[in-house]
């Protein structure tokens, strides 16, 4: 079908020249989803590259500073720690020197021990002594170390500048038993006694290690969320792009099989006046496709105006007496020739307050014609059948009536009303009036030479009658005036005998 712009079209000014799309998207669904899916398809090139980087920074930045925000942390429990050994001692050896009986005071010098050790932020793992001046622990707390008796310079190794300078040295990792302490020492009465705070370096970071420990799952989980989503984005991406390149295929192929089978897809929205054809309703009527929906006045304009009103097809759906139509129609090809459409289409929902009224258009234009033809051929037949001098009658294959003329109704007394298409031939042969005398003749062809009868009607005149069979097991029947075939055949008779 040759193809000619809408603008030349009588009438068709609505209908544009428009260059079709090659996006993922075709038909009604490319018209719903724009501009937003255009969009989305410049952007998901950028995204698809952007979305993995800024995932790796995110989760840099957020290990970045976590990381910084521990050790911050680190260094506060470090200093908190030593900030309790520094006044735990000071303030043990201020007791000590206050009260210069406590050592001669039996469980005195334990008592103040518990006492402070009570006292403050010390836990369990801190451990407070009391030294004589050769640095002897004269009593400990908690008992349980066995440090009492000892010397507290062979037990702390790398602790000497405490021996030497206590408060001064501030606050100092020792080696004790193999182990990290922090320690803290203070001179009292003139170097006469001391007491020291020491407590394990890893009762110090025990907490901190469980929160490191804590954010690092956290970490991990929320790495492994981001990397299930990234993985996730992307076969969502992958599948949808499968799926756009299996609709559009689809798409294709529908609208092939539509452009083969002469039909059109109509999809019209009552609500907004608009109307969606497929690619094969403009090739129909050889318009140009338009990506664009048609609106109601355009599609209006190009049908014949002695085919019906399709606004007022429009409001019976609307007023919701009807939910479907089925009508024939003739729209206004792009050359200016009408091409006869066969539409039928349905409500999609009719509970729905938005109508949507979807269906195909065929074009009927050959059945048309040749339905016209075959109504012409018809009746030139049927006016032959009847202008000739011979009855004539057709059975089909089940003995019902298909046609006769108006000599066979004569012939036999048959009324309009008893020669209506379908009648029984046993009925109708009940309803013939009675002939005066009927014989067969031999037929020198055999079976394949039908029937022939010798039939006298009640007003005299005789009839030869031939039945034939159809092929398809009708019955043809033909009957000629043989009146004066036998009034000549009398005579001669009579004139013998003379």
């Amino acid at each position: 079908m040759a193809k000619a712009d809408a603008w030349g079209a009588p009438g068709g000014t609505g209908f544009e020249r428009r260059e079709a799309g090659s996006d993922g998207l075709a038909g009604n669904a490319r018209l719903i989803a724009e501009p937003a899916y255009r969009r989305l398809l410049a952007a998901e090139p950028l995204l698809r590259r952007s979305i993995p980087a800024l995932i790796i920074i995110f989760l840099v930045v957020i290990a970045a500073l976590r990381f910084l925000s521990l050790m911050n942390e680190r260094d506060d429990v470090e200093r908190d720690a030593k900030a309790i050994l520094s006044l735990a001692a000071g303030q043990l050896a201020s007791s000590i020197s206050v009260d210069a009986n406590l050592a001669s005071t039996p469980g005195a010098m334990q008592d103040l021990l518990e006492g402070i050790s009570r006292q403050g932020a010390m836990g369990r793992s801190h451990v407070l002594a009391v030294t004589d001046s050769a640095f002897k622990i004269v009593a400990v707390t908690p008992q349980s170390t066995g440090w009492e008796g000892r010397s507290l310079d062979a037990i702390a190794q790398g602790g000497q500048p405490l021996f030497m300078f206590g408060d001064r040295a501030g606050v100092m990792e020792v080696s004790i038993g193999g182990q990290d302490w922090y320690a803290a020492l203070s001179l009292a009465n003139g170097r006469n006694g001391a007491a020291a705070a020491l407590v394990p370096r890893d009762a110090v970071f025990d907490t901190w290690r469980k929160t490191v420990s804590l954010n690092v799952t956290l970490f991990v989980l929320t790495a492994g969320v981001l990397i299930i989503i990234l993985y996730a984005y992307f076969g969502q991406a992958a599948r949808a792009q499968t799926a756009d390149r299996i609709y559009l295929e689809a798409h294709q192929r529908i609208d092939m099989a539509l452009v083969r089978g002469r039909c059109g897809l109509w999809d019209w929205d009552m609500v907004r006046g608009k109307m969606y054809w497929s690619r094969s309703m403009y090739d129909m009527l050889g318009y140009e496709p338009c990506d664009t929906m048609l609106s109601f006045g355009e599609v209006d304009g190009i049908i014949h105006p002695e085919d019906g009103d399709l606004f007022q097809l429009a409001n019976r759906i609307v007023a919701r007496e009807i939910d479907h139509i089925d009508q024939v129609f003739r729209m206004r090809h792009a050359d200016g020739q009408w091409v006869w459409m066969r539409a039928r289409a349905q409500v999609i929902d009719p509970e729905a307050p938005e109508i949507q009224l979807i269906g195909i258009a065929v074009d009927v234009t050959e059945q048309r014609h040749l339905a016209l033809r075959s109504e012409a051929a018809d009746l030139r037949l049927r006016t032959a059948i009847e202008n000739i001098n011979e009855s004539f009658v057709l059975w089909d294959s089940a003995q019902r009536l298909i046609m006769c003329n108006s000599k066979y109704q004569q012939d036999n007394g048959l009324s309009d009303r008893d020669v209506m298409p379908g009648a029984s031939r046993a009925v109708l042969e009940n309803r013939m009036l009675a002939f005066a005398s009927e014989r067969r003749l031999a037929n020198t062809n055999g079976q394949q030479g039908g029937v022939t009868f010798e039939r006298q009607l009640a007003d005299g005149r005789w009839l030869q009658v031939n039945e034939l069979r159809t092929r398809d097991g009708g019955t043809v029947s033909v009957g000629s005036d043989i009146t004066q075939i036998k009034l000549h055949q009398e005579k001669l008779v009579d004139s013998e005998r003379r």
